[in-house]
């Protein structure tokens, strides 16, 4: 069991190490805690394992003979195998690590009855030794990626005494204590290490600090700066009047991802690569992080799981990312990149316990942003913030709910309340709610408490902000990704599907330092993709990102721009037909006063939808309730050069898959006419 646990907990340091090094890791801490989980998780594990495996070879051979080696130092290596097996190699599931070890113990116990084996790997001193080796890796990466400095050449001293200190315990001189002290030495120096700080190159005095704000699933009209009247959103409105409010701004993708991208980068999804969820930025696409990389640092914190480091591929692109989502707030999520941690979510979650939450309240992500705000020195800060709440499930603080006329029964009773979480319900239950006018009425009256919510959290990022002497030198850009259904177009609690205003208009105010250009309204059409150019325009950057967007400053500052910043919008569609994904593509370009939508054929349930074009005048049908295309109808211009130029933009885009592969004639042919 000795040899089991010391060689386990050896193998759990090599595995944190190669954690730290391929996982893009960005806390120090995590470094500590990582390495703490590793070793003493799989050290753990090896003593267990070495329990079935001295009973397995004490009933194969009875009482050991000692002819070159006891049975219980090929049970401890047996052990020690499987774990080596489960946790470097990936050969063994969890489940089978208990009959791997049986099978390496009895390969063991073989060889030393044939070849009257002495196994020198079963001496506990070679235990140790290896212990002393895994805290040398450890320490080794800890150096290479986080420290620098004095405090670099130290940690590189003492991967070097580790290395000596294995050295010292293979030949015995007091093993135990050599080895130990190197694993302790690797767990203070990961502790006390600080988190990465980098100071940004070019460092100007007076530079701006820029915060992008993103309340996911928020539709415009749901702000009182938008019309609302009983909006309850205080905080979003006096930023609006302290700034410039962009009154028809469009998403280019009506699902979190894609568009937050979009948002991110200044091009369309088809050029950025992320075209829906769960796909990964383009590695050669480059975003406002990497942009600000050398005048700021620059830190993300997001609230949803959909924009997690590996579903969206952002995380490498700000100095500190924080996308926490475990349930276990005391580990990383970095941690889950360890086989043993992943094994135990899985098992958890296969017993009903929800591990790994698909969001986390904005009030969170606000206290990771002021935590890491407050660490910096006075140096440029480039904050994005990302809050998931108006998102299903809706589910606000009781006073936000009740703020907007919640039913206090359904609140009060967890029985009832989860028959409002939309994802979960089935359709005939879906079918059953809508019809319900009390039910509608709670369920709009949540979305809006949820909204109510963010905006609370909202105004305790800029007093943390004011707090720390940066409100007023801070650019401040509020927006969302999308809207959602809410009843339009029959379509209720949920986006993604359509591409009708609703779910592409949304909010899009941005606050000027000193309050410049206060109370100004933009009526003309904007685009997501048009804030990341607008920021580095603010900033004096602008050749510092290749963008599709355009800047809107001019539009800012009341200077007439002439410039139509037509918007092209996608959704891909899910189908599923006979265990066989059948999706579809829907793709809008919106110009002109008019909005043109193409849909291929696709499946909904067992519906066969064949490909079809909508076309609405939103001058005189703001609403999308009239479909000019109904029945094969060909409604007057624009539509038929919306039709060619949308026929080009899909063909060009069917098989991009990342920045720099669309077709740049057409690109320039889209120019010429106004359509870039």
């Amino acid at each position: 069991m000795l040899f089991a646990a010391v060689a386990g907990g050896a193998i759990g340091l090599v595995e944190s190490a190669k954690v730290l090094a391929t996982a893009n890791a960005r806390y120090v801490q995590w470094a500590c805690r990582l390495i703490a989980t590793g070793g003493l998780g799989y050290a753990a594990v090896g003593a267990l394992l070495a329990i079935p495996s001295v009973i397995f070879a004490l009933a194969l051979w009875g009482r050991p003979s000692f002819r070159a080696a006891p049975a219980s130092a090929c049970a401890g290596l047996g052990a020690a195998v499987s774990v080596a097996l489960f946790a470097l190699v990936g050969w063994i599931s969890l489940e089978l690590a208990v009959p791997a070890a049986l099978a390496a113990t009895a390969i063991a116990l073989a060889l030393k009855e044939l070849l009257a084996w002495w196994p020198l790997v079963t001496r506990v001193r070679v235990a140790w030794s290896l212990l002393g080796l895994g805290a040398a890796a450890c320490i080794g990466v800890v150096a290479w990626r986080w420290s620098d400095g004095l405090v670099q050449w130290i940690a590189w001293a003492l991967a070097g005494v580790n290395v000596l200190v294995a050295i010292a315990a293979w030949r015995g001189w007091r093993a135990p204590h050599a080895a130990t002290a190197g694993a302790l030495a690797l767990l203070l120096l990961a502790a006390a290490s600080a988190p990465d700080r980098r100071i940004p190159e070019v460092s100007t005095p007076g530079q701006l600090d820029v915060l992008v704000v993103s309340i996911d699933t928020l539709r415009a009209d749901a702000l009182g700066c938008y019309g609302k009247a009983d909006a309850q959103t205080p905080t979003i409105d006096a930023l609006a009047a302290q700034g410039v409010l962009f009154e028809d701004a469009t998403s280019q993708a009506n699902t979190t991802g894609p568009s937050h991208t979009t948002l991110l980068t200044g091009l369309y999804p088809a050029e950025h690569g992320a075209r829906s969820n769960g796909v990964r930025i383009s590695n050669r696409a480059r975003t406002l992080a990497d942009a600000l990389a050398r005048t700021h640092a620059t830190g993300g914190f997001v609230s949803g799981f959909t924009l997690v480091d590996e579903a969206s591929g952002l995380a490498e692109r700000f100095d500190w990312y924080e996308d926490q989502m475990l349930a276990w707030r005391w580990m990383p999520r970095v941690s889950e990149r360890l086989h043993l941690v992943g094994a135990a979510i899985r098992f958890a979650e296969r017993r009903g316990h929800d591990v790994r939450r698909p969001d986390r309240p904005a009030g969170e992500t606000v206290d990771r942003a002021l935590d890491w705000i407050h660490t910096r020195g006075d140096e440029p800060l480039f904050t994005f913030v990302h809050f998931y709440d108006p998102h299903v499930p809706y589910a606000p603080p009781r006073e936000f709910a009740l703020l907007h006329g919640a039913d206090m029964k359904v609140l009060d009773d967890p029985k009832a309340r989860r028959g409002f979480d939309w994802y979960e319900l089935s359709t005939a239950q879906r079918e059953a709610l809508v019809s319900n006018p009390d039910a509608v009425a709670h369920m709009k009256a949540l979305y809006a408490g949820e909204i109510s919510y963010a905006d609370a959290q909202l105004k305790r990022l800029l007093d943390g902000l004011e707090a720390a002497g940066r409100l007023e030198r801070t650019l401040i850009v509020l927006t969302s990704d999308h809207g959602e259904g809410l009843g339009s177009h029959d379509y209720w609690f949920d986006h993604g599907s359509f591409l009708f205003d609703e779910e592409l208009h949304v909010p899009l105010i941005v606050r000027f330092p000193g309050n410049a250009h206060a109370g100004t309204r933009v009526k003309g059409q904007v685009r997501l993709l048009d804030v990341a150019p607008t920021v580095l325009d603010v900033l004096g950057l602008q050749a510092t990102l290749e963008t599709t967007g355009e800047s809107l400053l001019q539009l800012a500052q009341n200077v007439p721009d002439e410039r139509k910043r037509p918007s092209f919008a996608i959704s891909d569609l899910a189908g599923n037909v006979s265990g066989f994904d059948i999706g579809g593509r829907r793709i809008a370009l919106r110009a002109s006063g008019s909005k043109l939508i193409w849909s291929s054929s696709h499946w909904l349930d067992t519906e066969r939808i064949e490909e079809r074009e909508q076309y609405f005048t939103l001058a005189n049908d703001p609403d999308e309730q009239t479909d000019l295309r109904a029945g094969g109808k060909t409604p007057a211009l624009p539509y038929a050069e919306m039709q060619h130029v949308l026929e080009q933009w899909r063909e060009s885009t069917a098989s991009a898959n990342g920045a720099g592969e669309l077709d740049r004639d057409l690109l320039e042919q889209l120019r010429k006419l106004g359509y870039l």
